[in-house]
C-alpha cells in the first residue's frame, strides 16, 4: 500500500471554525543533513489541549521532527506556526524568532540535563529568573508548587545525584513547566529508565494530559500512546506513514510498514 493510501483521515486537517486554529501547524517541513533527507514534506496540525504521540522505528525522523519544532535543528524548508508566531524556513531563522518560539515550548529530553552543582529547587528556579525575569521568591513559590505536583516536595534541597533517574526526569518536567509553556515536547522521556521508574514519569505525563496541556510525545511506550494520546503518528524513513486515532493506528494499522513495526513491538 502506498503512503497516500495508508494515511488515515486526520481530524486536525479538517476545516475549523474561523475563530479556532491549531496551536501548532507545520507545512511541508523538510530537513536535510548534507545529502541525507531526514524529514520529507511533513504537514501536521496539533490542536490546543491535544496529546499527540509519535512512534516508529529508529532512524525514522521522530526526534528530529521534535527538535525542529523547538529549533534545536533548523528545518531546511517549509513553515512552522506556534500560536500567533509563524517561522518560514526559506531564510535563516532570526534570533528574535527563535527566542519567541522557544518561549512557548517546554522540552524534556531522554537525558535529564540537570545542573549537578545546584539543588533541585535551584534547578527549577534558575530558568525562571533567567528567561522570565521572575524574582527569587516568586520563582521559588512556582518551583515548590510544581515539585508538589510531580510528587517530589521532599527533594527540594537535594542534589540531582541524590535522586533516582525517575525522580530526575520528573524534576526535568517540573523545570520545563516552570516556564509556562503552551506546548510540552517529550523526546523518549522514559527510554533511559527501567520500567518501574518509567512508570513514575508516565504517571506525571498522564496527569499533565488530564489537565489539558498540549503535548507532543515521541515514545516507545505503546500503552501510553494508545491510552493517553488523542492521536498517533507512525513515521518511517522521514515520512508520516499513518496518522489517526491512537487505538486505530496501533491496533489496526493499514500500511504493511506499520503492521511490521507493531508486530515487532508486540513480539508477534
Amino acid at each position: 500500500m502506498d503512503q497516500a493510501a495508508s494515511v488515515r483521515p486526520d481530524p486536525s486537517t479538517a476545516t475549523l471554525p474561523e475563530d479556532v486554529s491549531p496551536l501548532v501547524r507545520m507545512r511541508h517541513l523538510c530537513k536535510w543533513f548534507g545529502e541525507h533527507e531526514v524529514l520529507r514534506d511533513i504537514s501536521l496540525d496539533v490542536d490546543s489541549g491535544e496529546v499527540l504521540a509519535i512512534v516508529g522505528p529508529s532512524g525514522s525522523g521522530k526526534s528530529t521532527l521534535l527538535r525542529c519544532i523547538n529549533l534545536l535543528e533548523e528545518p531546511s524548508a517549509g513553515s512552522l506556526n506556534v500560536g500567533e508566531l509563524t517561522v518560514e524556513f526559506d531564510h535563516p531563522v532570526k534570533r528574535r524568532e527563535r527566542k519567541a518560539l522557544r518561549q512557548q515550548l517546554g522540552m524534556v529530553f531522554q537525558s535529564f540535563n540537570l545542573f549537578p552543582h545546584m539543588t533541585v529547587l535551584e534547578n527549577i528556579c534558575l530558568p525562571q529568573r533567567r528567561v522570565l525575569g521572575r524574582k527569587r521568591d516568586e520563582a521559588e513559590a512556582v518551583a515548590k508548587d510544581l515539585l508538589e505536583k510531580v510528587g517530589l516536595t521532599d527533594k527540594a534541597a537535594a542534589f540531582p545525584s541524590n535522586c533516582s533517574g525517575g525522580q530526575q526526569q520528573r524534576i526535568a518536567i517540573a523545570r520545563a513547566l516552570a516556564l509556562d509553556p503552551r506546548v510540552m515536547l517529550f523526546d523518549e522521556p522514559t527510554s533511559a529508565l527501567d520500567p518501574e521508574l518509567g512508570l513514575e514519569v508516565l504517571s506525571v505525563m498522564f496527569s499533565l494530559a488530564q489537565s489539558g496541556m498540549t503535548m507532543i510525545v515521541v515514545t516507545h511506550e505503546m500503552s501510553f500512546a494508545e491510552k493517553v494520546s488523542d492521536r498517533t503518528l507512525f513515521m518511517a524513513e522521514g515520512k508520516i506513514v499513518e496518522a489517526g486515532p491512537s487505538a486505530d493506528v496501533i491496533r489496526r494499522p493499514q500500511s504493511e510498514r506499520a503492521r511490521r513495526f507493531f508486530r515487532a513491538v508486540n513480539g508477534l
